[in-house]
């Protein structure tokens, strides 16, 4: 099986955009875009999130036990693709103050397991709390751009 053709067939999957948000200290935290959010239990709540194994940022990320789940609007692709080349920010900065702003929703969540599956790291978490923000459009990933 060729991986760039296969990529490309999984691409035709519109996903929503979400941030993962844990803390660093009381300063600063770390930050990555996913597109591999998913519920997976209503009752109880539980989500879940990947992790590919050989991204750079994986010895930021691999043993997260709380962390924030931020689900993108269209006005944030520049947050998007900001915590895409980048982990960190200031807790008090423009990037974090808009990511809060202007999300669709907040979970905040606890790592419950993590299991590896091929090249990724997946994470099985419960949400303790939630916050809708907004009624506004999301930010969708389709065939490798935004729409």
């Amino acid at each position: 099986m060729d991986p760039k053709n296969y990529k490309r067939v999984l691409s035709r999957y519109a996903t929503g955009i979400a941030i993962i948000v844990t803390k660093i200290d009381k300063y600063s935290v770390n930050a990555i875009t996913i597109n591999s959010f998913s519920s997976i239990s209503l009752n109880p709540p539980f989500i879940s999130w990947s992790l590919d194994k050989y991204s750079s940022t994986y010895s930021n990320f691999q043993n997260i036990k709380l962390f924030d789940v931020y689900i993108l609007s269209f006005r944030q692709k520049k947050i998007s693709n900001f915590f895409s080349s980048n982990t960190q920010a200031l807790f008090n900065s423009k990037v974090i103050k808009d990511l809060q702003k202007f999300s669709l929703a907040k979970l905040s969540c606890a790592t419950i397991k993590k299991y590896t599956f091929g090249d990724h790291l997946f994470f099985l978490a419960r949400v303790k709390k939630y916050k809708l923000n907004s009624n506004i459009r999301p930010l969708i990933y389709f065939s490798g751009t935004y729409k």
